[in-house]
C-alpha cells in the first residue's frame, strides 16, 4: 500500500486487456483500418476466419436463422440453439453460449407466462433436484477435459439418445428420470450450451402445451445459473450484449409466427419432430467440434 508505483503492472492489467479488446473489436469492424495498419508497417493481429457482422448477407442469415429457431422454440419449447447455433458460430463464435441462451429465454418466458397453468410443476421440481448435481459435475469435468471433448461427448450422447427413441426405445417418464434429466440439462448447459435435448428425451410423451412451459421453467432456472457464471467470470460483456441485440429481431418475428404453427401440432407429429430436432442438434454439435 505504501509507495507502490501508480504504474504497477498488476494495476494496469485490466485496463490493458480492455484496451486490447477494444482494439480487436475495431479491427474486426473496420477493414479499412486493417489495410492502413498493414501498409504502415505496424504489427497487426491475423484477421480471424470468423468475422464480425459487417455485411448485409450476414445480417440476413442471422435474422433468418434466429427466426427459424424461434419458430421451433415457440412451437415446441426448445430449438433456438439447435437450429441456429452451428451457422451463427461460424459467423462469430461469441454467439454461443451466452447470447443464444439468453435469446432462447425470451421465448421461454412467453411459454411460462402464457401456459404456466398447464406446466407439470412436479416434473419441474424433480428436475430442480438434479440441477446442483449437474452443475457440480460440470465444474469437476471442466477441470479434467477440454471444452472440445466435452462438447463432442454431450452432442454424441444427445444424438444417441434421440436416435434410440426414434427407433422405438421407450424411456419412461418417472420421478427418477425427471431428476436425471434436470442434472443432464444443467451439465450440458454449462459444458456445451445445449439444455433442451435431454429434456426432450424425457418429456416427449407430454402434450405440446404441457412440455413448453415445463421445459421452459427448468431451462430458465438452469440458464440463470449459467448467465451469472458467465457474468462473474467476465465471459459476457458488451460484445455479447451486442450480438444478443442482433438476434432479437429474428427471435421476436419467429415468436410471433409460431403463434400460427402451435395449433397445427398434432400428437402423431409431435414426438418424432422433437426427437428429430434433438438428433440434428446433437450431430451438428459434434460436427461443429470435429470440423473446427
Amino acid at each position: 500500500m505504501s509507495g507502490r508505483p501508480a504504474h504497477d503492472s498488476s494495476g494496469q492489467k485490466p485496463q490493458r486487456h480492455a484496451n486490447e479488446k477494444a482494439k480487436a473489436l475495431r479491427r474486426r469492424t473496420s477493414p479499412a483500418e486493417n489495410t492502413s495498419e498493414a501498409t504502415s508497417g505496424r504489427t497487426c493481429l491475423p484477421k480471424p476466419s470468423n468475422v464480425a457482422i459487417v455485411t448485409g448477407v450476414e445480417i440476413a442469415i442471422i435474422i433468418g436463422l434466429s427466426m427459424a429457431g424461434s419458430i421451433v422454440h415457440g412451437s415446441i419449447g426448445i430449438g433456438l440453439g439447435l437450429v441456429a447455433a452451428p451457422a451463427l458460430v461460424a459467423i462469430d463464435p461469441a454467439f454461443a453460449p451466452g447470447p443464444l441462451l439468453l435469446a432462447g429465454q425470451v421465448v421461454g418466458i412467453r411459454h411460462v407466462l402464457v401456459e404456466y397453468h398447464q406446466a407439470d410443476l412436479q416434473a419441474w421440481k424433480r428436475g430442480l433436484y438434479g440441477v446442483p448435481v449437474g452443475v457440480v459435475g460440470a465444474l469437476l469435468v471442466l477441470e479434467m477435459m477440454s471444452d472440445k471433448l466435452l462438447a463432442i461427448m454431450v452432442g454424441s450422447l444427445t444424438a444417441v439418445a434421440a436416435a434410440l427413441l426414434l427407433a422405438g426405445w421407450d424411456l419412461s417418464r418417472t420421478p427418477r428420470s425427471e431428476t436425471v434429466a434436470g442434472a443432464v440439462c444443467a451439465f450440458s448447459s454449462l459444458t456445451a450450451a445445449l439444455p433442451g435435448p435431454p429434456l426432450v428425451c424425457v418429456y416427449s410423451d407430454m402434450k405440446p402445451s404441457m412440455m413448453r412451459p415445463t421445459a421452459s421453467l427448468l431451462i430458465l432456472s438452469v440458464t440463470s445459473v449459467g448467465f451469472l457464471t458467465l457474468l462473474t467470470t467476465g465471459n459476457f460483456g458488451s460484445e455479447e450484449f451486442g450480438l444478443l441485440a442482433w438476434l432479437m429481431p429474428g427471435v421476436v418475428a419467429g415468436l410471433i409466427a409460431s403463434r400460427w404453427v402451435r395449433p397445427h401440432l398434432s400428437r402423431p407429429w409431435f414426438r418424432p419432430l422433437v426427437l428429430t430436432i434433438a438428433l440434428i442438434g446433437g450431430l451438428a454439435l459434434v460436427g461443429r467440434q470435429l470440423l473446427s
